[in-house]
């Protein structure tokens, strides 16, 4: 299975500085057992030449639980639509302080109850790219191609 259409949509290009974007919820499963979420930006996650999620993490403790357990989930929101894309780490790679990984779709599960949804959202500012490394990111990100 592939990425879908719907979040290959919204997952194409690069976030702009000034522009608003989604936050995408994307939660893994510590040692204890309880969800962990994180939240991703379009910098740190494309759609590969096959169809594959490809990602770049920063996080310590999302890296440890794909490390554990190799599965995740993301969510994105689009007009009254989230999908719920369901995550298995096929590859992963160590760059700098990220963890790089091919992910294969296991499921993919639109839900809708008719109603207008809004997604996380933020804007882009100069500071959050340097703040999160943005350029390490793509440089991970090209790793994976």
């Amino acid at each position: 299975m592939t990425v879908p259409p719907e979040l290959v949509a919204m997952l194409e290009g690069a976030p702009v500085v000034g522009a608003r974007e989604q936050a995408f919820p994307f939660i893994t499963v510590d040692a204890g057992g309880f969800p962990h979420p994180a939240l991703l930006s379009r910098a740190e996650l494309e759609v590969g030449p096959a169809g594959e999620l490809h990602a770049a993490l920063r996080s310590r403790r999302t890296r440890a639980n794909l490390e554990r357990s190799g599965l995740a989930t993301l969510i994105a929101v689009e007009g009254r639509t989230a999908h719920y894309v369901k995550l298995r780490v096929a590859r992963s790679l160590a760059v700098h302080d990220l963890l790089a990984c091919v992910f294969e779709v296991v499921e993919h599960k639109p839900d809708s109850l008719g109603i207008p949804l809004a997604p996380v959202t933020y804007e882009v500012t100069a500071e959050i790219t340097r703040a999160e490394r943005w350029d390490l990111t793509a440089e991970a990100l090209r790793l994976l191609r």
